[in-house]
């Protein structure tokens, strides 16, 4: 359900404005002006902006300047709704940022089809640079770790194959597919002496290389968009074990995420099947013997028994995708 912050001074037109966005599904947050739609921002993630133009206080003009200039807001769709119809008032605005506007006293369906259409727009356009964000922090990680980018983009078909075995909806089946790969993303902050040493780390080491859970949940965490939040979340549990001896925060059983004890399974299956510089590749027997005695231990007994019942469809996906 998207929220819209509705901005205007007069309280009939809010109440208007608000019982038709409600009755279209949508929450809907009152300011009665650009100070106090400026302080709602601050406090409320909205996927749409109503703006009116001619209010005390801070009128839209520079609120509108102020959102549109603030890189955490700049992306909302912002429509300016006023009383003021000539081209002197709707240049100034769409200069200022705004997506549209639309003049008041408004027809009522055209009202509804464009904020939705707002709506339905800024929500691409986000999906879209969150995806190309993703994408190019996957190339940096590469660019830094041992790992190959046939790795992660395994891991997240294998992690949304398991999702959907678990009933996840198909939405987020996707969102995992999506997010999964960037489980390591954290190594980009590691020293290059520990990140790619060959030999076994020693214990001051392993504690520095652990640190990369935590960087990944700092740099997926900044925005809450559903994408970048399951991404956060794999990045702080992929580590953490059913038995509580995992990192970075001992969780154990049903603690751990789903979302990070999938990919942990996942993750260490196709890293063990893989060659390495330090490493030769196991065989499938060794492989999936590690992981069977692992279960309650450094596996979620439930997340093992589905793979097992999937370990067919893995193997294909490796076969499919596999250059190392």
């Amino acid at each position: 359900m998207a929220t819209v912050l509705l901005c205007d001074d007069e309280l009939m037109n809010r109440k208007v404005a608000s019982k038709i966005l409600k009755k279209e599904g949508f929450d809907v947050i009152e300011a009665k002006d650009g100070l106090e739609a400026i302080e709602v921002l601050k406090e409320h993630s909205v996927e749409l902006i109503l703006m009116d133009l001619m209010m005390p206080n801070m009128d839209g003009y520079e609120a509108t300047k102020i959102i549109k200039t603030d890189e955490r807001t700049a992306t909302i769709p912002l429509i300016i709704i006023s009383a003021l119809s000539d081209r002197a008032a709707i240049t100034k605005g769409l200069e200022l940022g705004a997506n549209e506007y639309i003049s008041k006293p408004f027809d009522i369906t055209e009202f509804r089809l464009r904020v939705k259409n707002s709506v339905d727009m800024g929500r691409l356009q986000n999906e879209k640079s969150e995806k190309e964000l993703l994408e190019i922090l996957a190339k940096t990680a590469e660019f830094r770790d041992n790992e190959t980018s046939t790795h992660t983009v395994r891991v997240g078909e294998m992690a949304a194959l398991l999702a959907k075995a678990f009933g996840w909806s198909e939405e987020r089946v996707e969102l995992m597919r999506l997010a999964a790969p960037m489980h390591d993303i954290g190594k980009v902050g590691i020293p290059d002496a520990v990140l790619l040493k060959r030999g076994k780390l020693d214990t001051e080491e392993f504690e520095i290389m652990k640190t990369h859970a935590s960087i990944g949940y700092t740099l997926l965490s900044e925005k809450r968009s559903p994408l970048l939040q399951l991404a956060a979340e794999i990045a702080l549990t992929h580590h953490e074990k059913y038995d509580g001896s995992g990192y970075p925060n001992a969780l154990a059983g049903e603690t751990i995420a789903l979302s990070g004890a999938i990919v942990a399974v996942v993750d260490v299956f196709d890293a063990l099947l893989s060659e390495r510089p330090y490493k030769k590749a196991f065989s499938l027997e060794k492989t999936l013997d590690i992981i069977n005695s692992d279960i309650g231990t450094h596996f979620h007994p439930e997340v093992v028994a589905l793979f097992m019942q999937n370990i067919e469809e893995m193997l294909e996906i490796r076969a499919k995708l596999s250059n190392d």
